[in-house]
């Protein structure tokens, strides 16, 4: 009964209460009316409706609270409690980047938690998907951002002008401008020389991306790594560019696309953070206790909705382009048919993520990448190291420019 009553929402266990109340009062104030009138009279019917709202409301309060603090008093046997696992933001160090990874001590004992965590997990229920309009709201830069038209003078001047209303976001491009990555021949000192030098296309995307994860500013309730997904997405980002730099530049992405669907991939995580935090925080305890088994099929396991779909319908609600919609559905299936409306971004992602080691969020994915992926590339399987060394590379700049954003 207990556990039945856990995978209600507040609201349904108000209205089962109330329902019990209001039944079992009103048939005691109809018994009341008979033995003192004679008969059942509206008074005595007003009175027990009166009577058992105001028993339905405390014995309410009294069942939601006590069950919220059985929903967070369940943490998995053997692994860290909640106090130890939250991970402040912090300034990483770019020649020393380690991953925030927490890891029972053998692998006998990750499996045993592991399998006693999943046998005692409910799955995420896919009405909860309905839930999306809960979710913060994409922030009215962004929006703005996006729906620029820079094919015409006044759309290019209008980029300029929001993004130097935001001191923020018009100090990370410049930094971004000035950082090694970009390898600018003399210090860029205007928001005008860095739209030269990235492109306006290329400016409008970064900006657009920055403005969305500062979500990721904004802490959902439970432990989450919040700042873990935002740098493990940076990163994976710049991976994607250069994986690019291989590809031939007719099927090669504008790189505006290659950011912003390499910073989005993972959003999914961030809407199961803040929909339903307790199942959030079991998901990333069991990914912990076994870092080095593929997380999507642990995720498939403990959660009836994945984080894939959920960013999916995230950037639906979000009224996002198509292509990059597709992109965040299939990152982590992309021989499926369904993606083929967002390649080759949907296999750049997916096979950054293999070249890139845990960073920031647990996310362990099979690293082999077979001639047949690389090809999808256009990319020459003789070439795999050398992409190999580029890409990582490029994470380990992007881990650098990430420093001043933290």
């Amino acid at each position: 009964m207990i556990d039945h009553l856990k995978k209600l929402s507040p609201l349904n266990i108000w209205l089962y209460v109330i329902a019990i109340s209001v039944v079992v009062t009103e048939c005691i104030a109809g018994g009341a009316g008979m033995l003192l009138q004679g008969e059942v009279s509206f008074e005595y019917l007003v009175i027990g409706l009166v009577a058992s709202l105001l028993i339905a409301g405390l014995a309410g309060g009294v069942l939601t609270s006590s069950l919220n603090k059985q929903r967070k008093a369940e943490v998995i046997p053997g692994t860290a409690a909640p106090e130890a696992a939250k991970s402040p933001p912090v300034k990483i160090d770019a020649k020393k980047v380690a991953p925030h990874v927490a890891v029972a001590p053998d692998s006998a004992e990750r499996k045993a938690v592991t399998a006693a965590a999943k046998s005692s997990a409910h799955a995420v229920p896919r009405h909860t998907i309905k839930n999306i309009d809960s979710l913060p709201v994409m922030p009215v830069i962004a929006q703005k951002l996006l729906a620029l038209k820079l094919d015409t003078d006044e759309g290019q001047r209008e980029l300029l002008v929001l993004i130097e209303h935001e001191p923020l976001i018009s100090a990370r491009i410049l930094g971004l401008a000035n950082s090694a990555m970009v390898g600018a021949s003399r210090q860029i000192k205007t928001l005008r020389e860095a739209a030269i030098l990235l492109g306006l296309r290329r400016i409008q995307s970064i900006a657009a991306g920055l403005a969305i994860i500062s979500l990721m500013a904004r802490p959902a309730a439970g432990d989450f790594n919040i700042h873990g997904l935002w740098l493990h997405s940076f990163r994976v980002a710049f991976a994607m560019q250069g994986i690019a730099q291989f590809m031939p530049a007719p099927i090669r992405p504008q790189g505006d696309q290659i950011f912003l669907a390499g910073m989005l991939h993972d959003i999914g995580y961030l809407a199961q953070a803040f929909l339903d935090p307790v199942q959030s925080d079991k998901l990333h305890n069991y990914l912990a206790a076994e870092p080095e088994h593929p997380s999507l099929e642990i995720e498939r396991e403990i959660v009836e909705i994945c984080h894939d779909e959920l960013g999916a319908e995230l950037a639906r609600h979000w009224h996002l382009p198509d292509e990059l919609i597709t992109v965040l559905r299939y990152h982590h299936t992309p021989d499926v048919a369904e993606a083929e409306t967002g390649q080759p971004l949907v296999r750049m992602i997916n096979i950054a993520e293999k070249l890139l080691p845990s960073f920031g969020i647990i996310e362990y994915v099979t690293p082999d990448i077979s001639n047949e992926e690389w090809e999808a590339l256009g990319i020459d399987p003789d070439q795999a190291e050398e992409v190999k060394v580029q890409a990582n590379e490029h994470a380990e700049q992007a881990a650098q420019f990430a420093s001043s954003l933290s």
